[in-house]
């Protein structure tokens, strides 16, 4: 079904990245998210168990926090960088 909603700017580009690696679609991770955080659910897939991007980097795991170019600014500002 389709709708528009309004994501916030780290919440959509985290979505995007696991749509990317999971090779599906970004309306299907987002389906998949808030069926989990309706119902409760915990995870099927974490990032960790996924194989390497096509560099060769094996992303680290969730951490909690959705690392932003913002976020980056930000203690970038505060060490005075």
């Amino acid at each position: 079904m389709r709708t528009t909603i309004d994501l916030e700017y780290d919440t959509l580009i985290a979505a995007k990245e696991i749509a990317r690696a999971e090779n599906t679609s970004l309306g299907k991770v987002i389906s998949r998210l808030v069926r989990q955080a309706l119902t409760g659910g915990a995870a099927s897939q974490t990032i960790s168990n996924l194989p390497a991007t096509a560099t060769g980097f094996v992303p680290f795991g969730p951490r909690g926090v959705v690392v932003s170019n913002e976020l980056i600014n930000r203690l970038r500002d505060a060490d005075g960088i």
